[in-house]
């Protein structure tokens, strides 16, 4: 486990009580990159395997089993938020587990499902390798993370990360809601993002910078951080929604 996770996964756990009671509340969350999201999942899961990478609280399950998913393992760095994820959904398979180093058999799953978890990688060649091991021939791969032409504008750490390949990716900064410091690192552009897909061997299926939905007549939200946070989605999206198969 690399020192940039180390740190996260103690921030997570310090701050897991205060995180999970942010996510009902947090606009971006549900009103852009999670409907980008549940759009593209396959409409129909029963009797087919997935894996969570980043379960976090647990928020993401949701959508897995409003599709009839019976099968399912999740994966975090952070003790607390697994506790939390597991009292909302009791019959899921837990595992405190660095995303990089994966420890799952061959070819396991039908559906790899990551919300915005995969910017913590150093090295998305590591990364994805594990991935595309993991998935079975036809399976699925979906994930959301931060589009670098907008994350760029966080605080530099100094850290950058050169893999075996000579792919840079500069190290960042940020608080979060709920007090969560997090380290993340961050692509040149989003074309370095979909390089990495391909060159691991996936095939790219979509990608889109959700845009926000409209909230329903009944929400009860803060219409003017609403209005503020689209006007910046608009600008310069926030977020990458990657679909891809192997």
């Amino acid at each position: 486990m690399s020192d940039y996770t180390s740190k996260n996964a103690s921030s997570y756990d310090s701050h897991a009580e205060e995180w999970e009671s942010t996510i009902p509340v947090n606009l971006a969350h549900k009103y852009m990159e999670k409907p980008a999201m549940t759009a593209l999942l396959p409409q129909d899961l029963h009797g087919k395997s997935a894996l969570c990478i980043g379960v976090g609280s647990g928020e993401e399950l949701d959508s897995l089993f409003d599709k009839g998913a019976e099968n399912v393992t999740a994966i975090d760095i952070s003790n607390e938020l697994l506790k939390r994820a597991a009292i909302k959904f009791p019959t899921v398979k837990y595992h405190k587990m660095d995303m990089m180093n994966l420890s799952f058999a061959d070819e396991s799953f039908d559906l790899i499902y990551s919300s915005l978890a995969f910017h913590y990688s150093d090295d998305w060649d590591q990364l994805l390798s594990g991935m595309y091991r993991v998935l079975k021939k036809g399976g699925i791969l979906l994930f959301s993370t931060h589009r670098p032409e907008f994350w760029e504008k966080k605080k530099k750490t100094g850290d950058i990360a050169t893999n075996k390949r000579g792919v840079d990716l500069v190290g960042h900064r940020d608080i979060l809601p709920g007090h969560v410091e997090i380290f993340f690192y961050n692509h040149t552009d989003t074309n370095a993002v979909l390089e990495s897909i391909t060159n691991a061997g996936f095939t790219i299926q979509s990608v889109s910078s959700p845009s926000m939905i409209k909230p329903d007549s009944t929400d009860v939200f803060d219409h003017e951080h609403y209005d503020a946070l689209n006007q910046k989605n608009l600008e310069n999206p926030l977020f990458l929604v990657i679909l891809a198969s192997k």
